[in-house]
């Protein structure tokens, strides 16, 4: 009865059929959109999670197959017979210094199964046999290296694989196998892998055809079985690749990704819930419903004022009101009708004045304010509390690494932050209070890196219209400048080895751990022999050039950890941490027939010198620097007491002058 007695006007049938006519065609709009958007959304998410996939699958191919090009190279250097190999097993295992950045672990075996060298050298390992580990069978038998199944490894009980090359004589006899592991949960292969996902639940996991897991995305121990049920993975195992939808292993509905491996039968299955890879969609239908009831509350009171007969004198100033905020009308609206008419007529065009005053002054404030930020060198960029862009002045799109949209987006997926307490998140800022002159690194969207001073303030803390500026200065200059003080004042010019200052730094340090390294480090002090010649009969740049490439064979000579320094003049120091005097005692003569055996040639005549060196320990009963230094210095003066070109090894009873 209340709806007909409503109806029974014709004002309130015209407001119905408008807004019946607004509702079915939002419907019918909102159906073909969603048809049409699931249909492009569902594709594109199966594209980014093949991409991703296939991505991954390349990435751990690219690292096995540098590891399998590395371990072949060291293994065609260790052709030798099977007796030498047991008998210098430990050498040759220390000498590959390579391979111990690419392997958590290195093994060399007899061709019987016996391990003969480990690296690091866990406590009883060496000595076991591992014949029965399918690995060395299979590579027993083939002249090429083999990655092996993960298994679990022996010492730790940890998922492990084991990545190993035969070793043969010369007469292509196999003689054993050097190996390298790979533990699953460490940094060598998988970890920085493992925690790759797609959206909030996304993730990888990459098997084995045998059905072993490898890594799982969500945080599944290793070398679990993977459900054999679901069919898309049974496919995977015999091979298939490709993207299509299915159900993950708890059985949701998701878009499942296979891309197969090269290097090893394993394949990468990348899993994101259908739920969340068409979210996009239903976050559109939510607004499509919101912006129909907008759409709807709009249309009633518009439509129930248009078809008001009474009410003559207002529509028509609702048509004046409309033309002025539209700009198609110039004048002030009439004044005319009833009181209350001419009363709200008079109050708006008041109103209209003072606001076309007030919008001018903040015109022009505006066009003078970002004037002066454009010209800014620092970037300047006015965030919300969502990270949502509102300002960006051209040095911050710059930063941002867009020039085209550097003002729209979200702030904190455009660019990370990075200080020496980690990187910052939107949270972070929002928790802290204002920064100023914070030191950090930017990397952008785009994969550029800026060294930043970051100053940033907050307008309306704690207020729904919060806002967070930060102002971004270059700083990769000065930063670029000390590291180049900091290096000139511990190298030396002309040889660019480090000089007295960094050496005796470096000596220092080693005396306070010469009490609990169990191989001693040792100092090696180089005094070259007949140098003054050089520079006498041949010049000092000769003699320079001299100098340059003695401290480049030096160099080259000594491991990464060691350190090789130009003392003065034509005197050398090198240290060698945790080395052991018979080692050093090796080197040193190596160092010693290298620099004889340098020849330099000018104007038809020939300048070589030699080296007199001096060795020693660095011991726990040390007091300081120079009691090494002293013992070192003393041994090379026997040295060149002794005839010259020649190396003396300093004994505890070895006389100090």
């Amino acid at each position: 009865m209340i709806i007909k007695t409503w109806l029974a006007s014709l004002v309130n049938r015209a407001v119905a059929l408008v807004v019946a006519a607004v509702l079915l065609t939002a419907l019918a709009l909102t159906v073909a959109n969603m048809w049409l958007s699931q249909g492009e959304l569902g594709q594109q998410s199966q594209d980014q999670l093949a991409t991703l996939s296939r991505l991954v699958a390349n990435e751990l191919d690219d690292r096995l197959r540098r590891r399998l090009d590395v371990l072949s190279h060291v293994a065609s250097s260790l052709s030798m017979p099977a007796g030498a190999l047991r008998q210098n097993a430990r050498t040759l295992l220390r000498q590959q210094v390579a391979l111990s950045h690419l392997f958590d672990g290195l093994y060399l075996v007899g061709d019987d199964g016996e391990l003969l060298a480990a690296s690091p050298e866990y406590s009883g390992l060496v000595g076991t046999n591992v014949s029965y580990r399918p690995y060395f069978r299979e590579v027993s038998r083939q002249p090429t290296p083999v990655v092996s199944a993960p298994f679990l490894s022996a010492q730790r009980q940890r998922p492990t694989i084991m990545v190993a090359a035969p070793l043969f004589d010369a007469r292509q006899r196999f003689i054993g196998m050097i190996g390298g592991t790979i533990v699953l949960s460490g940094d060598n292969l998988i970890r920085d892998i493992a925690g790759v996902h797609l959206g909030q639940s996304g993730y990888l996991e990459v098997v084995t055809r045998a059905g072993i897991r490898v890594m799982n995305g969500t945080g599944d121990a290793p070398l679990g079985r993977v459900d054999t049920g679901n069919a898309l993975i049974r496919e995977a195992m015999a091979g298939f690749e490709g993207t299509r939808n299915g159900r993950s292993e708890n059985g949701e509905p998701s878009l499942l990704s296979v891309q197969q491996m090269a290097q090893v039968p394993w394949f990468v299955m990348g899993v994101w819930p259908t739920r969340e890879a068409l979210a996009p969609l239903s976050r559109i239908g939510d607004a499509f419903v919101w912006l129909l009831l907008a759409v709807v509350a709009v249309m009633i009171p518009l439509s129930l004022w248009a078809f008001g007969r009474l009410l003559s004198p207002l529509r028509r100033l609702g048509r004046q009101i409309r033309d002025l905020h539209e700009g198609r009308r110039q004048t002030a609206v009439d004044i005319a009708g009833g009181t209350e008419i001419r009363l709200v007529a008079d109050l708006f065009n008041r109103l209209i004045a003072e606001r076309a005053e007030v919008f001018e002054r903040l015109r022009q404030e505006q066009e003078m304010a970002e004037g002066i930020l454009g010209a800014l060198q620092e970037g300047v960029l006015l965030v919300d509390v969502d990270g949502g862009i509102r300002y960006a002045n051209d040095a911050a799109c710059r930063f941002l690494g867009s020039e085209v949209d550097c003002r729209s987006g979200d702030f904190f997926t455009k660019i990370e932050v990075k200080t020496d307490a980690g990187t910052w998140s939107r949270d972070a800022f929002l928790a802290s209070d204002e920064l100023d002159s914070v030191y950090c690194t930017v990397r952008n969207w785009a994969g550029e890196t800026y060294d930043i001073d970051l100053t940033m303030l907050h307008l309306r803390r704690g207020t729904p219209d919060e806002r967070m500026v930060f102002v971004l200065r270059d700083d990769s200059d000065r930063r670029r400048a000390e590291e180049r003080l900091s290096w000139e004042a511990t190298h030396d010019a002309l040889t660019q080895l480090a000089n007295r200052r960094a050496f005796t730094a470096a000596l220092v340090k080693a005396l306070g751990e010469a009490g609990g390294q169990p191989v001693p480090t040792v100092l090696m002090m180089i005094d070259l022999d007949h140098f003054k010649p050089v520079n006498d009969l041949g010049g000092h740049l000769l003699g320079d050039d001299l100098l340059r490439r003695l401290a480049d064979r030096f160099r080259e000579a000594v491991r990464s950890s060691d350190v090789v320094a130009r003392l003065g003049g034509d005197e050398f120091g090198i240290l060698l941490p945790a080395c052991g005097l018979a080692r050093a005692e090796q080197l040193a003569e190596r160092l010693r027939a290298d620099v004889e055996a340098l020849v330099l040639e000018q104007d038809g005549r020939r300048f070589s010198v030699t080296a007199s060196i001096g060795v020693t320990d660095v011991r726990a009963t040390d007091a300081e620097p120079r009691a090494v230094v002293a013992r070192a210095d003393e041994a090379a003066y026997a040295a060149k007491a002794g005839g010259r070109n020649r190396v003396v090894v300093s004994s505890p009873a070895m006389p100090m002058a």
